[in-house]
């Protein structure tokens, strides 16, 4: 998490038009024609913590017996730039009891 806050501003941001444009011209040649028009891919993943958080950490204890946080990273798919992301719910949110 340190490491992608200390390059944010360097390395995540939004697509310009020639990045959307080779999205898309790689998506209609590498996935599907019929995506042709799509320049975006959202993937959801669990960030796993160093240590327990000091407040509420029980809640970030996942099924995977980890301290973890989860994401949403949009990204562009022919270069895997990282154009936004989302921090939400802790790792335990969708684990059933």
């Amino acid at each position: 998490m340190i490491a992608i806050l200390s390059l944010h501003d360097q390395v995540i941001g939004p697509a310009n038009q020639e990045e959307k444009d080779a999205a898309k011209a790689w998506v209609e040649h590498q996935v599907c024609a019929e995506w042709r028009n799509g320049c975006l891919a959202v993937d959801g993943t669990n960030f796993r913590l160093f240590q327990k958080p000091s407040h509420y950490g029980e809640t970030f204890f996942d099924r995977k017996s980890n301290y973890s946080l989860n994401s949403q990273i949009t990204i562009l798919p022919h270069n895997l730039k990282i154009v936004d992301y989302g921090l939400g719910h802790t790792g335990s949110t969708h684990d059933s009891s």
